[in-house]
């Protein structure tokens, strides 16, 4: 497993906003750094994988930034959002490595849509039946109840998008994939954890870490995040700390269900980091976890790396290579068809 990154260059040196980018293996790859020696970092550890990234050549979707338009990846599948009346829609699905892609049907609100309205997204994969579906809803803010119209799309299967009922779950982000689920915040009054299952097309309610007690307080800030092969939710306590808490299933069984009897899921505090730098010019974006245990993340716009053994903040990337727009997720590149899957697919020359 890498990360694809989608990172905003300069203008007058690229001539494009956006451009995709592949980093190798992060869970094997960042090994202690000798601080005596400078010179012989990138010799002995593999820090600098992520100075010499693998680029990608895919052309820009939109005029707009792709950093904020990355949906998510599953088996070398990408899934992005396509702006168009005003929303950002998850209809635009590639494998970047082949070159295939396809676009699908965009939402239509009809003649007297509101203007007032948004969509939000979630992209995964049922490994029981094969099937890699993308799930978006859609809110209008006009209605005199705030529902969401939620529609699922099975690659392949000829459907289309079939519509699948209204929600009353307030869902403002992307989703979030995690053991056979999309997983999104309710950001309504009460911050639950909500999550879609991928074969029964449904939401449910999942407990909610302690750090969503927090709600009420000025300057807390949360997100849900894949790290480390874990759903996790980032608690932003601005001026103190950046909780991460990991839901896990403490019996490790494999591909464990949130209904089976024993269940044994929980959330537990992996890591808090505390803050470094002014309280609103400072910004912590974690989108990763080692395999030795070491949070990745974007720090005031830089690559940098926490080691909870130590309590240090280490940049991987200089000052002078901070970007206008940086984005990472877990990413697998692979020869995954959508051919095979049954879409009519297209490929870039």
């Amino acid at each position: 497993m890498g990360l694809l990154f989608s990172i905003g260059l300069d203008y007058d040196k690229c001539g494009s906003a956006v451009q995709l980018y592949y980093g190798g293996q992060y869970d094997h790859e960042i090994n202690n750094i000798d601080d005596d020696d400078d010179d012989d970092d990138d010799k002995h550890n593999d820090y600098s994988s992520y100075k010499t990234l693998t680029k990608i050549d895919h052309p820009p979707i939109t005029e707009r930034p792709l950093f904020d338009l990355m949906l998510g990846s599953c088996n070398g599948l990408v899934c992005f959002f396509v702006p168009h009346d005003g929303m950002d829609d998850p209809i635009y699905i590639c494998n970047p490595i082949t070159g295939e892609y396809v676009n699908l049907p965009r939402f239509t609100c009809g003649k007297h849509a509101s203007s007032h309205h948004k969509l939000v997204g979630g992209f995964g994969y049922l490994h029981s039946t094969n099937e890699y579906k993308v799930v978006r809803t859609y809110y209008d803010y006009d209605e005199p109840s705030l529902v969401g119209h939620v529609q699922v799309y099975t690659l392949g299967d000829g459907n289309g998008w079939r519509n699948k009922g209204d929600t009353t779950h307030f869902i403002g982000s992307s989703g979030v994939f995690a053991n056979g689920y999309l997983h999104w915040i309710d950001i309504g009054a009460k911050k639950n954890i909500v999550a879609f299952d991928l074969a029964e097309e449904e939401f449910r309610l999942l407990p909610s870490p302690p750090c969503l007690l927090l709600r009420s307080r000025n300057l807390v800030y949360f997100s849900l995040q894949l790290l480390g092969g874990c759903l996790c939710v980032v608690c932003i306590d601005k001026g103190k700390c950046v909780d991460i808490w990991a839901l896990k299933n403490k019996k490790k069984k494999k591909n464990s269900s949130y209904d089976d009897e024993d269940n044994s899921w929980s959330w537990s505090r992996e890591f808090s980091i505390a803050w470094e730098g002014p309280v609103r010019s400072t910004f912590y974006e974690p989108f990763a976890v080692t395999k030795n245990n070491e949070v990745l993340l974007w720090f005031n716009g830089i690559l940098s790396c926490y080691d909870p053994k130590t309590a240090i903040l280490k940049k991987l990337w200089d000052d002078d290579t901070r970007f206008r727009y940086t984005k990472a997720i877990p990413h697998m590149n692979s020869l995954v068809s959508l051919k095979a899957l049954g879409e009519k697919s297209e490929r870039r020359s």
